[in-house]
Protein backbone atom coordinates (compact mmCIF):
# COMPACT_ATOMS: atom_id res chain seq x y z
CA UNK A 1 0.00 0.00 0.00
CA UNK A 2 1.46 3.76 -1.22
CA UNK A 3 1.45 5.95 1.55
CA UNK A 4 2.21 10.14 1.00
CA UNK A 5 3.60 12.45 3.48
CA UNK A 6 2.99 16.02 4.17
CA UNK A 7 6.54 17.04 5.52
CA UNK A 8 5.03 20.49 7.15
CA UNK A 9 5.57 22.31 10.61
CA UNK A 10 2.33 20.51 11.90
CA UNK A 11 2.11 17.25 12.87
CA UNK A 12 2.52 14.87 9.33
CA UNK A 13 -0.43 13.45 7.80
CA UNK A 14 -0.55 10.18 5.42
CA UNK A 15 -2.89 9.64 3.39
CA UNK A 16 -3.28 5.71 1.76
CA UNK A 17 -4.44 4.92 -1.13
CA UNK A 18 -5.62 1.78 -2.67
CA UNK A 19 -3.80 -0.66 -4.71
CA UNK A 20 -3.73 -0.28 -8.54
CA UNK A 21 -7.02 -0.55 -9.44
CA UNK A 22 -6.58 1.10 -12.64
CA UNK A 23 -5.82 4.19 -14.68
CA UNK A 24 -6.14 7.34 -16.79
CA UNK A 25 -4.03 8.16 -19.75
CA UNK A 26 -3.88 11.26 -21.94
CA UNK A 27 -2.80 10.79 -25.30
CA UNK A 28 -2.58 14.01 -28.28
CA UNK A 29 -0.11 17.15 -29.45
CA UNK A 30 -1.10 20.57 -29.18
CA UNK A 31 -4.79 20.62 -31.35
CA UNK A 32 -7.65 18.64 -30.64
CA UNK A 33 -7.85 14.98 -30.32
CA UNK A 34 -9.92 12.92 -29.36
CA UNK A 35 -11.41 8.46 -28.69
CA UNK A 36 -14.63 6.87 -30.20
CA UNK A 37 -14.20 3.82 -29.18
CA UNK A 38 -11.82 1.08 -27.21
CA UNK A 39 -11.76 -2.86 -27.34
CA UNK A 40 -9.63 -4.88 -25.29
CA UNK A 41 -6.92 -6.95 -27.06
CA UNK A 42 -5.82 -10.76 -27.21
CA UNK A 43 -3.03 -9.38 -25.64
CA UNK A 44 -4.49 -7.86 -22.95
CA UNK A 45 -3.84 -4.38 -24.04
CA UNK A 46 -6.36 -1.90 -25.83
CA UNK A 47 -7.02 -0.63 -29.48
CA UNK A 48 -8.29 2.48 -29.77
CA UNK A 49 -9.90 4.37 -32.55
CA UNK A 50 -10.95 8.18 -32.86
CA UNK A 51 -9.75 11.03 -34.44
CA UNK A 52 -5.84 13.80 -34.42
CA UNK A 53 -5.95 17.22 -35.09
CA UNK A 54 -2.31 17.47 -33.76
CA UNK A 55 -0.74 14.72 -36.26
CA UNK A 56 -1.21 14.54 -40.36
CA UNK A 57 -3.11 16.83 -42.15
CA UNK A 58 -4.48 20.25 -40.96
CA UNK A 59 -7.96 18.79 -40.51
CA UNK A 60 -9.22 15.61 -38.40
CA UNK A 61 -7.39 12.53 -39.63
CA UNK A 62 -8.68 9.04 -38.23
CA UNK A 63 -6.28 7.97 -35.66
CA UNK A 64 -5.34 4.49 -34.41
CA UNK A 65 -3.55 3.69 -31.03
CA UNK A 66 -2.51 0.48 -29.87
CA UNK A 67 -1.40 0.27 -26.18
CA UNK A 68 -0.07 -2.07 -24.19
CA UNK A 69 -2.46 -3.39 -20.45
CA UNK A 70 -0.94 -0.20 -18.42
CA UNK A 71 -2.11 2.07 -21.48
CA UNK A 72 1.45 2.95 -22.55
CA UNK A 73 1.46 3.40 -26.07
CA UNK A 74 3.10 0.67 -28.23
CA UNK A 75 2.16 2.12 -31.58
CA UNK A 76 0.13 5.00 -33.29
CA UNK A 77 -1.47 5.18 -37.00
CA UNK A 78 -2.76 8.11 -39.38
CA UNK A 79 -5.33 7.92 -41.95
CA UNK A 80 -7.20 10.40 -43.97
CA UNK A 81 -6.75 12.56 -46.97
CA UNK A 82 -6.73 16.85 -46.71
CA UNK A 83 -10.42 16.83 -45.61
CA UNK A 84 -11.49 15.58 -42.29
CA UNK A 85 -11.22 11.82 -41.62
CA UNK A 86 -12.29 10.28 -38.29
CA UNK A 87 -12.49 6.30 -36.73
CA UNK A 88 -15.91 5.64 -34.89
CA UNK A 89 -15.85 1.48 -34.65
CA UNK A 90 -13.10 -0.21 -33.95
CA UNK A 91 -13.10 -4.61 -33.16
CA UNK A 92 -9.66 -6.86 -33.48
CA UNK A 93 -10.30 -9.26 -36.27
CA UNK A 94 -9.57 -13.05 -36.15
CA UNK A 95 -6.18 -12.90 -38.13
CA UNK A 96 -4.46 -10.12 -35.45
CA UNK A 97 -5.18 -7.24 -37.01
CA UNK A 98 -7.94 -4.45 -37.22
CA UNK A 99 -11.26 -3.56 -38.72
CA UNK A 100 -12.35 0.55 -38.44
CA UNK A 101 -15.20 1.67 -39.61
CA UNK A 102 -15.07 5.65 -39.84
CA UNK A 103 -16.53 8.57 -41.84
CA UNK A 104 -14.41 9.77 -44.58
CA UNK A 105 -14.39 13.53 -46.55
CA UNK A 106 -11.38 13.24 -48.49
CA UNK A 107 -12.75 10.52 -50.78
CA UNK A 108 -15.22 9.22 -52.56
CA UNK A 109 -18.40 11.24 -53.22
CA UNK A 110 -18.61 15.20 -52.25
CA UNK A 111 -19.86 14.84 -48.69
CA UNK A 112 -19.02 12.87 -45.99
CA UNK A 113 -19.25 8.77 -46.27
CA UNK A 114 -18.55 5.63 -44.59
CA UNK A 115 -14.97 4.48 -44.81
CA UNK A 116 -13.49 1.00 -43.83
CA UNK A 117 -9.96 0.24 -43.63
CA UNK A 118 -8.50 -3.28 -42.47
CA UNK A 119 -5.07 -3.43 -41.05
CA UNK A 120 -2.91 -6.17 -40.14
CA UNK A 121 -1.63 -6.33 -36.11
CA UNK A 122 0.81 -3.32 -36.75
CA UNK A 123 -1.92 -0.65 -38.35
CA UNK A 124 -0.36 -0.98 -41.62
CA UNK A 125 -3.71 -0.84 -44.52
CA UNK A 126 -4.24 -4.01 -46.02
CA UNK A 127 -7.47 -2.69 -48.10
CA UNK A 128 -10.38 0.03 -47.90
CA UNK A 129 -13.78 0.53 -49.15
CA UNK A 130 -16.45 3.35 -48.88
CA UNK A 131 -20.43 2.98 -48.72
CA UNK A 132 -22.90 5.60 -48.11
CA UNK A 133 -24.98 5.44 -44.77
CA UNK A 134 -22.43 3.03 -42.17
CA UNK A 135 -22.97 4.61 -38.78
CA UNK A 136 -21.99 1.03 -37.06
CA UNK A 137 -19.99 -1.97 -37.40
CA UNK A 138 -20.59 -5.47 -35.60
CA UNK A 139 -18.78 -9.05 -36.44
CA UNK A 140 -21.33 -11.78 -37.08
CA UNK A 141 -20.97 -15.28 -37.45
CA UNK A 142 -18.97 -16.62 -40.45
CA UNK A 143 -16.58 -14.61 -40.54
CA UNK A 144 -18.74 -11.43 -41.60
CA UNK A 145 -19.55 -7.91 -41.00
CA UNK A 146 -22.95 -6.25 -40.28
CA UNK A 147 -23.26 -2.25 -40.98
CA UNK A 148 -26.02 -0.09 -39.69
CA UNK A 149 -26.37 3.83 -40.52
CA UNK A 150 -28.57 6.09 -42.76
CA UNK A 151 -28.93 6.95 -46.54
CA UNK A 152 -31.22 9.34 -48.17
CA UNK A 153 -33.61 9.71 -44.72
CA UNK A 154 -33.88 5.33 -44.98
CA UNK A 155 -31.92 3.15 -42.29
CA UNK A 156 -29.87 1.21 -44.08
CA UNK A 157 -28.64 -2.07 -42.99
CA UNK A 158 -25.47 -3.67 -45.22
CA UNK A 159 -23.85 -6.96 -44.97
CA UNK A 160 -20.22 -7.86 -46.18
CA UNK A 161 -17.74 -10.53 -45.80
CA UNK A 162 -14.63 -10.73 -44.49
CA UNK A 163 -12.76 -8.70 -46.95
CA UNK A 164 -15.51 -5.36 -47.58
CA UNK A 165 -17.28 -6.98 -50.35
CA UNK A 166 -21.03 -6.30 -50.27
CA UNK A 167 -23.34 -9.33 -49.94
CA UNK A 168 -26.72 -7.61 -49.43
CA UNK A 169 -27.94 -4.28 -48.64
CA UNK A 170 -31.25 -3.11 -47.45
CA UNK A 171 -33.03 -0.02 -46.76
CA UNK A 172 -36.19 0.90 -44.08
CA UNK A 173 -38.71 3.64 -44.15
CA UNK A 174 -41.11 3.12 -41.19
CA UNK A 175 -45.30 3.84 -41.66
CA UNK A 176 -46.35 6.91 -41.47
CA UNK A 177 -42.74 8.64 -40.95
CA UNK A 178 -39.35 8.30 -41.66
CA UNK A 179 -36.39 6.37 -40.15
CA UNK A 180 -33.59 9.04 -40.13
CA UNK A 181 -30.62 7.21 -38.15
CA UNK A 182 -29.41 4.16 -37.09
CA UNK A 183 -27.47 4.16 -34.20
CA UNK A 184 -26.71 0.62 -33.57
CA UNK A 185 -27.33 -3.21 -35.10
CA UNK A 186 -26.58 -6.72 -32.97
CA UNK A 187 -26.88 -10.42 -34.72
CA UNK A 188 -29.55 -11.90 -32.81
CA UNK A 189 -29.59 -15.53 -31.60
CA UNK A 190 -32.06 -16.59 -34.49
CA UNK A 191 -29.43 -15.34 -36.93
CA UNK A 192 -31.77 -12.00 -37.71
CA UNK A 193 -30.82 -8.41 -36.51
CA UNK A 194 -31.69 -5.89 -34.37
CA UNK A 195 -31.55 -1.76 -34.86
CA UNK A 196 -31.75 0.77 -32.88
CA UNK A 197 -31.84 4.84 -33.47
CA UNK A 198 -34.24 7.83 -34.39
CA UNK A 199 -37.15 8.57 -36.55
CA UNK A 200 -37.47 11.86 -38.32
CA UNK A 201 -39.98 12.96 -35.94
CA UNK A 202 -37.18 12.46 -33.42
CA UNK A 203 -38.88 8.90 -31.39
CA UNK A 204 -36.87 5.95 -31.04
CA UNK A 205 -37.07 2.93 -32.77
CA UNK A 206 -36.53 -0.87 -32.70
CA UNK A 207 -36.57 -3.30 -36.14
CA UNK A 208 -36.23 -6.72 -36.12
CA UNK A 209 -35.07 -8.35 -39.38
CA UNK A 210 -34.25 -12.36 -39.87
CA UNK A 211 -31.00 -13.49 -41.19
CA UNK A 212 -31.30 -11.55 -44.62
CA UNK A 213 -32.42 -8.11 -43.67
CA UNK A 214 -36.48 -8.88 -44.20
CA UNK A 215 -38.69 -6.91 -41.47
CA UNK A 216 -40.31 -9.58 -39.10
CA UNK A 217 -41.42 -6.34 -36.95
CA UNK A 218 -40.93 -2.61 -35.60
CA UNK A 219 -41.49 -1.10 -33.15
CA UNK A 220 -41.49 2.80 -32.12
CA UNK A 221 -41.64 4.60 -29.11
CA UNK A 222 -43.27 7.99 -29.36
CA UNK A 223 -42.94 10.58 -26.54
CA UNK A 224 -43.70 14.26 -25.85
CA UNK A 225 -39.75 15.23 -26.18
CA UNK A 226 -36.98 14.15 -28.64
CA UNK A 227 -36.10 10.66 -27.95
CA UNK A 228 -33.71 8.19 -29.58
CA UNK A 229 -32.42 5.00 -29.34
CA UNK A 230 -28.18 4.49 -29.53
CA UNK A 231 -27.33 1.24 -28.43
CA UNK A 232 -29.27 -2.27 -28.39
CA UNK A 233 -28.47 -5.52 -26.61
CA UNK A 234 -30.13 -8.99 -26.89
CA UNK A 235 -31.24 -10.31 -23.24
CA UNK A 236 -31.54 -13.93 -22.31
CA UNK A 237 -34.90 -14.43 -22.58
CA UNK A 238 -35.11 -13.68 -26.05
CA UNK A 239 -36.37 -9.59 -25.13
CA UNK A 240 -34.26 -6.52 -25.83
CA UNK A 241 -32.23 -3.39 -23.56
CA UNK A 242 -31.82 -0.28 -25.44
CA UNK A 243 -30.32 2.62 -24.17
CA UNK A 244 -30.68 6.19 -25.49
CA UNK A 245 -31.25 9.65 -24.62
CA UNK A 246 -34.72 11.44 -23.88
CA UNK A 247 -35.74 14.70 -23.73
CA UNK A 248 -37.10 15.23 -19.92
CA UNK A 249 -38.30 18.59 -20.24
CA UNK A 250 -37.02 21.68 -22.96
CA UNK A 251 -33.46 21.02 -23.37
CA UNK A 252 -32.71 18.96 -20.71
CA UNK A 253 -31.80 15.31 -22.72
CA UNK A 254 -30.61 12.08 -20.49
CA UNK A 255 -29.84 8.68 -20.38
CA UNK A 256 -32.44 6.44 -20.40
CA UNK A 257 -33.04 3.02 -20.59
CA UNK A 258 -36.26 0.69 -22.18
CA UNK A 259 -37.04 -2.95 -21.94
CA UNK A 260 -38.97 -4.73 -24.51
CA UNK A 261 -40.03 -8.57 -25.05
CA UNK A 262 -38.92 -10.16 -27.98
CA UNK A 263 -41.81 -8.66 -29.79
CA UNK A 264 -40.24 -5.10 -29.66
CA UNK A 265 -43.61 -4.25 -26.98
CA UNK A 266 -41.92 -1.48 -24.27
CA UNK A 267 -42.31 -3.35 -20.81
CA UNK A 268 -40.81 -0.43 -18.75
CA UNK A 269 -38.32 2.35 -19.38
CA UNK A 270 -36.32 4.51 -16.39
CA UNK A 271 -34.11 7.38 -16.84
CA UNK A 272 -31.15 8.99 -14.98
CA UNK A 273 -31.87 13.09 -15.30
CA UNK A 274 -28.05 13.46 -13.99
CA UNK A 275 -26.48 11.97 -16.57
CA UNK A 276 -26.42 12.33 -20.43
CA UNK A 277 -25.44 8.99 -22.40
CA UNK A 278 -21.94 8.48 -24.07
CA UNK A 279 -22.60 9.13 -27.70
CA UNK A 280 -21.66 5.58 -29.24
CA UNK A 281 -22.00 2.96 -26.52
CA UNK A 282 -23.12 3.45 -22.93
CA UNK A 283 -23.75 0.38 -21.76
CA UNK A 284 -22.74 -2.85 -20.95
CA UNK A 285 -24.43 -6.11 -19.61
CA UNK A 286 -21.94 -7.13 -16.77
CA UNK A 287 -21.36 -10.48 -15.08
CA UNK A 288 -23.31 -9.89 -12.09
CA UNK A 289 -26.57 -9.83 -14.47
CA UNK A 290 -26.50 -5.62 -13.48
CA UNK A 291 -25.49 -2.99 -16.14
CA UNK A 292 -23.11 -0.33 -15.81
CA UNK A 293 -23.68 2.72 -17.69
CA UNK A 294 -21.69 5.69 -19.05
CA UNK A 295 -22.40 9.28 -18.89
CA UNK A 296 -21.28 11.95 -21.40
CA UNK A 297 -19.85 14.27 -18.85
CA UNK A 298 -17.87 11.40 -17.25
CA UNK A 299 -19.82 9.17 -15.44
CA UNK A 300 -19.80 5.54 -14.55
CA UNK A 301 -22.89 4.30 -12.80
CA UNK A 302 -23.56 0.56 -11.92
CA UNK A 303 -27.10 -0.45 -11.64
CA UNK A 304 -28.47 -4.06 -10.57
CA UNK A 305 -30.89 -6.22 -12.65
CA UNK A 306 -33.92 -4.40 -11.60
CA UNK A 307 -32.46 -1.14 -12.06
CA UNK A 308 -31.81 0.07 -8.68
CA UNK A 309 -27.85 2.30 -8.34
CA UNK A 310 -25.57 0.41 -6.77
CA UNK A 311 -22.73 2.77 -7.08
CA UNK A 312 -22.61 6.05 -9.19
CA UNK A 313 -18.08 7.33 -9.70
CA UNK A 314 -16.91 10.43 -11.78
CA UNK A 315 -13.74 11.13 -13.40
CA UNK A 316 -13.30 15.42 -14.16
CA UNK A 317 -13.63 17.17 -16.55
CA UNK A 318 -14.16 15.94 -20.10
CA UNK A 319 -16.26 13.42 -22.48
CA UNK A 320 -17.14 10.00 -22.58
CA UNK A 321 -17.85 8.24 -25.84
CA UNK A 322 -17.50 4.69 -25.46
CA UNK A 323 -17.38 1.95 -22.08
CA UNK A 324 -16.32 -1.84 -22.14
CA UNK A 325 -16.47 -4.59 -19.75
CA UNK A 326 -12.84 -6.19 -19.62
CA UNK A 327 -11.64 -9.39 -18.30
CA UNK A 328 -10.32 -8.32 -14.71
CA UNK A 329 -13.96 -7.31 -14.62
CA UNK A 330 -12.82 -3.99 -14.59
CA UNK A 331 -14.07 -0.80 -17.17
CA UNK A 332 -12.50 0.65 -20.34
CA UNK A 333 -13.24 4.01 -21.15
CA UNK A 334 -12.57 6.64 -24.70
CA UNK A 335 -13.12 9.94 -24.74
CA UNK A 336 -11.57 13.50 -24.96
CA UNK A 337 -10.73 15.12 -22.04
CA UNK A 338 -11.96 19.33 -21.80
CA UNK A 339 -10.30 22.21 -20.53
CA UNK A 340 -12.61 25.07 -20.14
CA UNK A 341 -10.62 27.81 -21.40
CA UNK A 342 -9.13 26.57 -24.64
CA UNK A 343 -10.44 23.98 -27.72
CA UNK A 344 -7.58 21.93 -27.31
CA UNK A 345 -8.30 18.50 -25.91
CA UNK A 346 -6.81 14.97 -25.56
CA UNK A 347 -7.81 11.42 -26.61
CA UNK A 348 -8.67 10.63 -22.80
CA UNK A 349 -8.39 6.67 -22.02
CA UNK A 350 -9.79 5.38 -18.40
CA UNK A 351 -9.22 1.97 -16.94
CA UNK A 352 -11.08 1.42 -13.34
CA UNK A 353 -11.63 -1.66 -11.47
CA UNK A 354 -15.11 -3.79 -10.84
CA UNK A 355 -16.18 -0.69 -8.80
CA UNK A 356 -15.35 2.26 -11.07
CA UNK A 357 -12.06 2.92 -9.02
CA UNK A 358 -8.81 3.95 -10.85
CA UNK A 359 -5.53 3.85 -9.66
CA UNK A 360 -5.55 5.73 -6.23
CA UNK A 361 -9.11 7.12 -6.30
CA UNK A 362 -10.40 6.11 -3.34
CA UNK A 363 -10.22 8.58 -0.55
CA UNK A 364 -10.61 8.52 3.04
CA UNK A 365 -14.47 8.85 3.37
CA UNK A 366 -14.96 12.51 4.04
CA UNK A 367 -16.49 13.50 7.11
CA UNK A 368 -20.37 15.17 6.16
CA UNK A 369 -20.35 16.90 9.46
CA UNK A 370 -17.58 19.10 8.55
CA UNK A 371 -19.85 20.53 5.42
CA UNK A 372 -17.46 19.60 2.60
CA UNK A 373 -16.92 17.04 -0.29
CA UNK A 374 -14.92 16.51 -3.41
CA UNK A 375 -17.28 16.30 -5.90
CA UNK A 376 -14.47 15.63 -8.98
CA UNK A 377 -11.18 14.40 -7.19
CA UNK A 378 -9.73 13.39 -10.52
CA UNK A 379 -9.49 15.37 -13.64
CA UNK A 380 -7.61 18.51 -15.55
CA UNK A 381 -9.74 20.39 -12.79
CA UNK A 382 -10.82 19.85 -9.09
CA UNK A 383 -14.22 20.49 -7.93
CA UNK A 384 -14.60 20.89 -4.52
CA UNK A 385 -18.38 21.76 -3.11
CA UNK A 386 -19.07 23.32 0.87
CA UNK A 387 -22.12 23.90 2.28
CA UNK A 388 -22.96 25.28 6.14
CA UNK A 389 -19.69 27.59 6.64
CA UNK A 390 -20.74 30.92 8.13
CA UNK A 391 -17.28 32.01 7.54
CA UNK A 392 -16.64 30.94 4.28
CA UNK A 393 -14.62 28.16 2.78
CA UNK A 394 -10.57 27.92 3.45
CA UNK A 395 -8.36 25.69 2.32
CA UNK A 396 -4.57 25.01 1.74
CA UNK A 397 -2.90 22.92 -1.46
CA UNK A 398 -0.29 20.83 -0.89
CA UNK A 399 2.36 19.13 -3.43
CA UNK A 400 3.57 15.18 -2.53
CA UNK A 401 6.69 17.13 -0.74
CA UNK A 402 5.08 18.60 1.46
CA UNK A 403 5.44 22.40 -0.20
CA UNK A 404 2.28 24.54 0.42
CA UNK A 405 1.44 25.51 -3.59
CA UNK A 406 -1.90 27.42 -3.46
CA UNK A 407 -4.87 28.88 -0.83
CA UNK A 408 -8.20 27.99 -1.85
CA UNK A 409 -10.84 30.69 -0.36
CA UNK A 410 -14.33 31.83 -1.29
CA UNK A 411 -16.41 34.24 1.06
CA UNK A 412 -20.28 32.43 0.68
CA UNK A 413 -21.45 30.34 3.19
CA UNK A 414 -22.23 27.68 0.58
CA UNK A 415 -20.58 27.15 -2.57
CA UNK A 416 -18.53 25.32 -5.85
CA UNK A 417 -15.08 25.93 -5.80
CA UNK A 418 -13.12 24.57 -9.46
CA UNK A 419 -9.12 24.18 -9.04
CA UNK A 420 -6.89 24.99 -10.60
CA UNK A 421 -8.75 28.25 -12.19
CA UNK A 422 -7.35 27.29 -15.36
CA UNK A 423 -5.82 23.96 -15.80
CA UNK A 424 -1.97 24.75 -16.71
CA UNK A 425 -1.29 26.82 -13.43
CA UNK A 426 -0.22 23.42 -11.86
CA UNK A 427 1.74 20.35 -12.91
CA UNK A 428 -0.37 17.22 -13.67
CA UNK A 429 0.12 14.75 -10.34
CA UNK A 430 -1.00 14.32 -6.81
CA UNK A 431 -2.39 17.10 -4.77
CA UNK A 432 -3.70 17.78 -0.68
CA UNK A 433 -6.23 19.57 0.19
CA UNK A 434 -5.84 20.62 3.78
CA UNK A 435 -9.27 22.01 5.58
CA UNK A 436 -8.55 23.54 9.07
CA UNK A 437 -11.40 23.56 12.08
CA UNK A 438 -9.57 24.66 15.37
CA UNK A 439 -7.22 21.37 16.45
CA UNK A 440 -8.69 19.13 13.72
CA UNK A 441 -7.37 19.22 10.27
CA UNK A 442 -9.22 16.97 7.55
CA UNK A 443 -7.02 16.10 4.27
CA UNK A 444 -7.93 14.92 1.24
CA UNK A 445 -6.08 13.50 -1.72
CA UNK A 446 -7.02 14.95 -4.88
CA UNK A 447 -4.77 13.55 -8.64
CA UNK A 448 -4.52 16.46 -11.99
CA UNK A 449 -4.35 15.05 -14.80
CA UNK A 450 -3.69 16.47 -18.66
Amino acid sequence: MKRFSLLVVMAAVLVSTTAAAGWIRTYGGEEADGGYCVQQTSDGGYIITGFTRSFGAEKNNLWLLKTDAEGDTLWTRIYGGEEHDVGRVVHQTADGGYIILGVTCSFGLEKPISWLLKTDSFGDTLWTRTYEGGYWIEPITGGNYIIAGAKSSEVCLIKIDSLGEVIWERTYKGEGYEYEMSSCVKQTSDGGYIITGATSEFDLFLVKTDSIGDILWESTCVAEGLDRGIYVEEMDDGGYIIAGSTEIEPFHMCICLLRANASGEILYTRHWEEMFPAELKPLVATEDGGYVLAGYSPILMKIDAEWSTLWTNTYGMGYLWWVEQISDSGYIMAGSTYYSDTEDYDLWLIKTDSLGYVDAAIEEPVIETWGWKLVTSIGPQIVLRYTDQPQGFHAQVFDVTGRKVDEVHATGASGTITWPVTHHDFSPGVYFFRLECGAVHKTQKVILIR
